[in-house]
Formats: C-alpha cells, sequence, structure tokens
C-alpha cells in the first residue's frame, strides 16, 4: 500500500459541525477484499470516545476518507439516520 502522499481520517458530521478524526498510517489495513479499511472503534478509543459520544453528539454520518492534498476521496460511510444504540 502506497500511503506517502496519502493521509486518512474519519469525518464525524454532526447537524452543527464536522469533527475530523486523524488516522496513523498503521492503523490502516487491506481487507480480504482488498479493500482500505480501519476499524473505527480502534480510532475513537485512540480519541478518548466511544460508540455512546457519536451518538450523544447526534452524528449523522462517519465516513473513512482519504486525502490525497488537494482531493479527498470517501472511502466508506456509515450513516446514523437509522441507527439504534441501546445499552444495557
Amino acid at each position: 500500500m502506497n500511503t506517502l502522499n496519502k493521509r486518512f481520517v474519519y469525518v464525524i458530521e454532526t447537524p452543527t459541525e464536522s469533527k475530523e478524526l486523524f488516522i496513523r498510517e498503521n492503523e490502516m489495513i487491506e481487507n480480504a477484499d482488498g479493500e482500505l479499511d480501519c476499524p473505527l472503534d480502534t480510532i475513537l478509543s485512540r480519541y478518548h470516545m466511544q460508540w455512546d459520544d457519536l451518538f450523544d453528539m447526534k452524528a449523522a454520518k462517519v465516513s473513512l476518507m482519504e486525502e490525497d492534498a488537494p482531493d479527498r476521496k470517501m472511502i466508506r460511510s456509515i450513516s446514523f439516520e437509522n441507527l439504534r444504540y441501546y445499552k444495557n
């Protein structure tokens, strides 16, 4: 994987703001389908966050983005529009 000029970031979109969580190169993986991926819970943990925080922030969408200055490409996105989170 050639990521010398690339940077990866999770973008959390809420009704009022957008927050970026930067991903270290060693946190990116290539899955069995040959697609780039990064476990969201790993990044949330590094930023001292949990899934609860995304729901508390009223996140609308979380997107894994690849930045190759000046371009930005979405790798995948999770919509929170119809997600429900139940705690025990």
